[in-house]
């Protein structure tokens, strides 16, 4: 996107998603003089995927949700989060936070709801054709400059394995409550933030409950010295990433102990050089027996009750 200096004033703007990057790019786009700008949204409100679905209708968190960043690092700048949300709010809390983020930057009056994108390409003189679909059906408009902000989460990604599986196979992205999965054999598979908190909800309720890591995790609590750790954690920004990775590895290890105690691999780089994973609870839960940690899926050899169930975490972005 180019800058006010570059970019004529009465140029049009199109942006393709109201989650919060896109309400983040239509309220800066605005404080720049730039007014053309027409935000398409398929859902009936803003939010993008922290609008709660039971229906999976969209992309959207499940009933438990909180951010896995504390609120201090998950806030707008000029837009503080309420003073009386916890350090980690929930979904519910992040929705309404949005709205009224849009609500007092004037933001509502540029998006178009219930309107889903469907294509968009290069025409004449450098602009774009946007062909999207409403109330009254498939639509065109041409825009000088497209922002995609459409979210990374949208797309499920189930991987194939060999052999046969004969329980029920599920994708997170249709996970919403844990009551499904009672007196249940789960094996999720993944170690990134949803498969641990996906593992976690489903334990307190499932009879057997298994998680496949095909690698070793970094998995850090969410408080340190009672501070939200990316907190805590910001405290030694001035160190040297060198340094900052050998005082993340120790306090962990200090707090938690090996990997290999919960029966999980070590991973194979620093704390800094892959997203962690933030959850304080899947550590007591395998030490209480309550999860049971494996290694990576290599084949499925059949014979499986059908009371088990596959969940697995990823997500694909879009790419036009």
């Amino acid at each position: 996107m180019k800058t006010q200096a570059e970019a004529k004033p009465n140029a049009r703007i199109c942006v393709i998603g109201a989650g919060p990057s896109g309400l983040a790019a239509l309220k800066n786009l605005k404080e720049q003089g730039l007014h053309q700008v027409c935000v398409f949204e398929k859902n009936n409100q803003i939010g993008g995927n922290w609008v709660y679905d039971e229906a999976n209708t969209h992309a959207s968190v499940y009933a438990t949700t909180h951010i896995i960043s504390s609120k201090r690092w998950s806030q707008f700048d000029d837009y503080p989060m309420p003073a009386d949300y916890p350090d980690y709010p929930s979904h519910v809390q992040l929705l309404a936070y949005f709205q009224g983020y849009a609500a007092h930057f004037g933001l509502d009056p540029f998006i178009r709801f219930n309107t889903t994108v469907t294509q968009v390409k290069p025409c004449e003189q450098g602009r774009w054709l946007v062909v999207y679909e409403d109330s009254e059906g498939r639509q065109e408009a041409v825009f000088d400059y497209v922002l995609v902000a459409n979210g990374h989460h949208w797309d499920p990604i189930t991987p194939e394995y060999p052999g046969n599986f004969n329980g029920e196979i599920l994708h997170s992205h249709q996970y919403k409550k844990a009551e499904g999965f009672a007196h249940k054999k789960v094996l999720v598979v993944g170690g990134g933030n949803s498969a641990c908190d996906v593992a976690v909800e489903i334990a307190r309720v499932a009879t057997h409950t298994h998680i496949s890591m095909r690698r070793g995790c970094h998995i850090l609590p969410k408080f340190i010295v009672g501070k939200p750790t990316d907190v805590a954690f910001a405290a030694i920004r001035w160190m040297p990433v060198w340094l900052r990775q050998k005082v993340i590895r120790l306090v962990i290890r200090i707090l938690q102990g090996r990997y290999a105690k919960y029966h999980l691999m070590q991973p194979d780089c620093g704390p800094l050089e892959m997203h962690p994973t933030i959850n304080s609870e899947l550590l007591y839960f395998i030490r209480h027996g309550r999860i049971k940690p494996r290694p990576g899926i290599d084949r499925f050899d059949g014979g499986v009750s059908e009371e088990c169930t596959f969940i697995n975490p990823k997500n694909r972005s879009m790419a036009w």
